[in-house]
């Protein structure tokens, strides 16, 4: 059988192709269709990257032109110079010049600014020692004489316990021992002070409750008073004299209350009162131990001091007893 030429061989094969393309079971078919499916399939994929690789220069350049067009011809000068500075200083050819520390202002507790050993403009800006050529102990019975002659004085103190002396960190009753040692009974104490009347009167308005308070008229003329900070249970000692002197009075507490460093004690007993508790106690140095009981206001006797009594102060029958210490 002769194949047909021409027209009718181009016109065979187109209904051949046909057929196999509309027939499922072709392998053309198949083929054909596996092709578009899979071209169809890269096609979504190149789609995506190239819309996705798009859109991200199209958000960097939505974000940065504004800042850009916004900074202004000089911003834009500095802005090159630091990076072509910090560039040379990466790379070595330029040095960065350096600073000296700034020092920044700080707040110092008392404890460690005393610490620091002092510098020579301290030690040379120090006060000269006081001239103490004589000293008088008032006498309780001398109190109004010492008031009639100095009762216009205007007083400066000194001593709060803030500073980091011998004067000011040692236990008041302590010091209250080494007194009674060098000066004797004190011109004043609480028994002086205590009455009815004062008991009555408001905490506002009455007297200062001091424990003991001595009195002396140094170099025949200046009026110097030494009372406790704080009762019993304080440290340090305050020290008073004419305002006029007040800038002496540093150097006169060292000259007048020298002796105190000597390690010697005498007993002494005292009434004492705590304001915070509304308490009344006995206490004071029996010679060996510290002690401090508590006692009833109507066991103090106006104007009449305490005695020292050693079967009362005995270690065994107080609860709150305390040696004295070896040294200062």
């Amino acid at each position: 059988m002769t194949e047909p030429n021409g027209p009718a061989r181009r016109s065979t094969t187109n209904r051949r192709l046909a057929t196999n393309m509309t027939n499922p079971t072709s392998p053309v078919w198949r083929r054909a269709t596996c092709f578009e499916g899979h071209e169809w399939w890269t096609l979504v994929v190149l789609m995506l990257a190239v819309g996705l690789g798009a859109a991200e220069p199209l958000r960097a350049q939505v974000g940065t032109e504004p800042s850009r067009d916004s900074l202004s011809l000089l911003e834009r000068y500095r802005q090159a110079r630091v990076h072509l500075l910090a560039r040379q200083v990466l790379t070595g050819r330029q040095s960065v010049r350096v600073l000296p520390p700034v020092g920044l202002p700080a707040h110092v507790p008392p404890l460690l600014a005393s610490s620091s050993p002092p510098d020579t403009a301290t030690m040379a800006e120090s006060p000269a020692p006081f001239p103490l050529e004589d000293v008088r102990r008032v006498r309780d019975l001398e109190r109004s004489w010492f008031r009639d002659r100095f009762g216009d004085v205007q007083w400066s103190y000194f001593g709060d316990g803030r500073r980091m002396s011998f004067f000011d960190t040692t236990r008041t009753r302590d010091l209250r021992a080494r007194l009674q040692a060098q000066f004797g009974e004190p011109t004043r104490t609480f028994a002086d002070i205590y009455s009815n009347e004062w008991n009555r009167t408001p905490d506002s308005t009455r007297e200062e409750p001091v424990q003991f308070a001595y009195w002396f008229v140094v170099n025949g003329s200046l009026p110097v008073r030494v009372t406790d900070v704080d009762g019993w249970q304080g440290r340090g000692l305050i020290v008073s004299t004419r305002r006029s002197h007040r800038d002496r009075l540093s150097a006169l507490r060292a000259a007048l209350l020298q002796s105190l460093r000597e390690d010697e004690r005498a007993p002494y007993v005292d009434y004492v009162y705590v304001e915070e508790t509304d308490h009344f106690f006995r206490a004071g140095f029996n010679g060996e131990n510290f002690f401090r009981e508590r006692i009833s206001r109507f066991d103090i006797v106006p104007g009449r001091r305490p005695r020292l009594d050693s079967v009362r102060t005995a270690p065994s029958a107080e609860p709150m007893s305390e040696r004295a210490p070896s040294s200062p």
